[in-house]
């Protein structure tokens, strides 16, 4: 207190000399260090002074220079209170944290609470609204590895409960937790170095006893004081010499008689330096109310702006939505295909990969030396490897665009079209309620600071009067004294009594000095512990207004983020962030390996088997030459076979069917001609596989079979090569389809992101852009430089300056009892006071 006051005496004795700036070591004395949302502030100030500074307009440089050192004195003198009462930014978070848990345990002792939301209770079912979630909807509990409690287990595994969300009572839980932890209460378990309820309570009395400093030496003075006035007019009235109704015996010297009339004169010259100098803090504190009014204005009208702002993009975007999104419904009728993306061209190219790779005939057949009827394709040996690099090509090429069609198709599906009506309705309640309401309340509240800014600019006299209205007490005392003391030396003495009046109203001035300082000093210490404490919650607001909306929407205003996410805008407006790709559909769909595979396989003919077409034939002359023969005793007189009816033998023979096989009905027709048809009867013959000499309907059957088998297998490889043509064809229309139809679908999209860019999202993106509230943020900083960084250290000092004007005017009231006694005796030494001139 005492620095305090030696700072207030700097500032009278500037005063005095004519508004000079008071030494640079008497502010230094004051100045603490400052922590760095102090410093931080100070550059904010700084700024926000200079801006000041061009924008008053003044003839008087001379006062703007004291007002400017009186400001400067008063921001040291409010960090030399803050210094002494440890004033850091650990101090006011432990503040802060004392608060919460004082009102937390308040919260837990009352009984009118609903027991379900008592910050104490732990657990809660697991439908509450209370319950300790993630973002998938599932509990969120203590690692089971890590649990040691058995009643927690028990809650766990047997009433199936939640953990409650962190509140003011129960902490987070994290990963290597094996019990929760609460915010203060012993019986429950504290980590390391929290505070506790006792705690909070210390810390609370603490900062209630730095208060009291400032607050008590007023009170004990304005109380002394009180007791002096009872205790002197009760000795005035019962006594003569000891109340000071008779002067001493022998009169007063001049010197006795100057000298009360001296310390009268100087501090009384303090009195009114002191309410001199408040008068210059009386220009800022004016100064700072007006700024206080022109920020709020300002930001209010800044509001007012942003929601037209807000509206207008959003009431574009609640009448395009229904049209752009019927449209893009049309637009992608019949693209679903692109949901399979290329997997059609890719199976119908391993299906033929299937079929026909490394194949041989007959089927599945195994080539060796002693398989004479087994040919291999040789196309089909590189099927495998033409597949594959066509499938690598197509993936490759077109795999990554047709991803990325089918997501831009989805989201224009999930994000837009599905859910129109609800992005309609949502933006419509923004504009018609949320941004209505908004609206209304700004302009309430602009209407409202305009009639105080009115009643304030009306209050002319209290203006100019200002602070002069706290010192009027005490200088009225100066004035009747004055007047008393000018009578008391003319030949008038007995108007001299004034003083009486004067040193009555002196003592009731010390009372309501006293006591109106000791209030505004409280008032003041409050109000920089609050300015303090709001510099903390610039950092996390969501620590005053709790995790709710508007803490969020706080910290987004003061940390520059959109309100998008904040309001739970994103769904609604995530159509605006597709990705639109930009695709050369001329090069994503030119799959030479497969154009040029195609080609290869649509030239291939039944050649690609490599089978001997000369063997067959020997087989059929042999066959005709045996089956034709018309020897007198062997005369089948067949021999009409040929490729056509190899496997209808009948028919070359002009007979019906009989139901066997090709290879049973020559067996049979020929075992007729076993008897005639032996060695020495028409040609000679010899079996391959019968035992020699073999019957003659063997040999026919040996040279019967071949000639079938080697003309099934022609037939084969025809039907093969026909039918690999035909896959492959399938393959072509796969593709060519899936070209043609991804090439319209992009073009679809392209046309679509074209009509969104112009309408809808070009709305949508002027919303986005005005989704920041930075303004709240620049105005509350505008408001604080003029409450905390003007007003306060102003209001400060005219307290102090207050308190030390009751201090002056001590002596100044002792020195007019004393100066009317001894202006009022006769003489200058024997003589004693007229009786007439008594005051009784």
């Amino acid at each position: 207190m005492l620095q305090v006051l030696l700072a207030v005496l700097v500032l009278v004795v500037s005063t005095a000399h004519g508004g000079q700036a008071p030494p640079s070591s008497a502010l230094n004395m004051l100045r603490g260090e400052m922590s760095k949302s102090e410093l931080q502030f100070s550059h904010m100030h700084s700024y926000f002074q200079q801006q000041h500074r061009h924008r008053r307009l003044t003839a008087n440089d001379t006062l703007d220079d004291a007002v400017d050192e009186a400001n400067e004195i008063g921001r040291s003198v409010r960090d030399a209170i803050k210094k002494m009462r440890g004033g850091s930014d650990d101090f006011y978070q432990d503040l802060i944290h004392a608060v919460q848990i004082i009102l937390c345990d308040k919260k837990v002792k009352d009984k009118s609470l609903d027991p379900e939301k008592n910050p104490s209770i732990r657990f809660v079912s697991n439908t509450s609204d209370l319950a300790y979630k993630d973002d998938n909807g599932v509990c969120i509990r203590i690692n089971r590895n890590l649990l040691i409690e058995p009643s927690v287990i028990a809650e766990y595994d047997t009433s199936y409960m939640c953990e409650v969300k962190p509140n003011c009572y129960w902490r987070e839980i994290n990963a290597t937790n094996d019990n929760r932890y609460a915010v203060y209460a012993e019986d429950v378990g504290l980590s390391s170095n929290d505070m506790t309820y006792d705690d909070a309570k210390d810390k609370l009395m603490k900062w209630l006893q730095g208060l009291l400093v400032f607050v008590v030496p007023g009170i004990i003075l304005a109380a002394l004081s009180l007791l002096t006035m009872i205790f002197f007019l009760l000795c005035r009235c019962c006594c003569n010499r000891c109340g000071g109704r008779s002067p001493k015996e022998g009169g007063y010297t001049c010197m006795q008689k100057f000298l009360p009339l001296l310390f009268f004169l100087l501090f009384s010259i303090g009195v009114v330096a002191v309410a001199g100098a408040s008068l210059i803090y009386q220009k800022t504190l004016t100064s700072a109310v007006s700024d206080i009014f022109d920020a709020a204005s300002h930001t209010l009208g800044n509001g007012t702006q942003w929601v037209v702002k807000l509206q207008t993009p959003l009431e574009s975007v609640s009448n395009n939505v229904m049209v752009s999104a019927d449209k893009i419904s049309l637009t992608l009728t019949d693209t679903t295909f692109i949901e399979k993306g290329i997997t059609g061209i890719t199976n119908a190219l391993d299906g033929f990969q299937h079929d026909t790779a490394d194949q041989t005939l007959p089927t599945n057949c195994t080539i060796s030396a002693d398989n004479a009827y087994c040919v291999a394709c040789d196309v089909c040996t590189t099927i495998s490897k033409s597949v594959g690099d066509a499938s690598k090509e197509i993936k490759d090429k077109a795999g990554p665009g047709v991803v990325k069609l089918n997501e831009v198709r989805s989201m224009l599906t999930t994000e837009l079209v599905t859910i129109k009506d609800s992005v309609r309705s949502q933006i419509d309640d923004a504009v018609n309620s949320m941004l209505k309401d908004l609206n209304t309340s700004i302009s309430d509240g602009s209407d409202q600071v305009t009639e105080y800014r009115g009643h304030y600019d009306d209050q002319k006299i209290a203006q100019q009067a200002g602070v002069l209205v706290l010192f009027a007490l005490a200088l009225v005392v100066i004035v009747l004294g004055l007047i008393g003391i000018l009578f008391g030396l003319t030949p008038l003495k007995f108007l001299a009594n004034i003083i009486h009046i004067a040193y009555v109203i002196g003592f009731i001035a010390l009372i309501i000095t006293f006591i109106v300082s000791s209030v505004f000093l409280a008032v003041s210490v409050l109000l920089g512990d609050a300015c303090e404490i709001t510099l903390i919650f610039v950092k996390d607001w969501t620590v005053p207004l709790g995790h709710t909306t508007a803490g969020d929407v706080a910290n987004a205003c003061f940390g520059n983020d959109s309100l998008i996410d904040v309001l739970d805008l994103s769904k609604s407006l995530n159509f605006s962030n597709i990705d639109f790709p930009n695709l050369d559909t001329s090069t994503m769909l030119n799959f030479s390996s497969l154009n040029t595979f195609t080609t290869e396989i649509k030239s291939t003919d039944a050649s690609t088997f490599n089978i001997n077409t000369t063997l067959p034939l020997d087989f059929f002359t042999n066959l005709i030459k045996y089956t034709k023969q018309t020897d007198i005793i062997c005369d089948p007189n067949d021999g009409n076979y040929s490729q056509s009816n190899i496997f209808t033998p009948w028919i070359a023979n002009s007979e019906s069917a009989t139901g066997d096989a090709a290879d049973v009905y020559m067996r049979k027709r020929y075992e007729n001609y076993d008897a005639t048809c032996t060695l020495g009867n028409g040609e000679t013959f010899q079996c391959a596989n019968a035992t020699n000499p073999c019957k003659f309907s063997e040999f026919i059957s040996e040279l019967y079979a071949p000639a079938y088998k080697f003309i099934e297998l022609e037939n084969s490889a025809d039907a093969f090569v026909t039918v690999m043509h035909t896959n492959i064809d399938n393959v072509k229309t796969v593709t060519d389809d899936f070209t043609a139809n991804t090439t319209a679908l992009n073009k679809k999209i392209v046309t679509i992101k074209d009509d969104l860019t112009s309408n809808l999202l070009k709305y949508v993106d002027q919303f986005k852009a005005e989704m920041y509230c930075t303004f709240i943020k620049d105005g509350f900083f505008e408001v604080y430089h003029a409450l905390c960084g003007d007003l306060m250290p102003a209001f400060t000092m005219i307290s102090l300056l207050l308190f030390l004007a009751g201090v002056f005017l001590i002596p100044v009231n002792i020195c007019l009892i004393i100066a009317l006694k001894r202006l009022k005796a006769r003489g200058n030494g024997s003589h004693v006071m007229d009786n007439e001139m008594k005051f009784k």
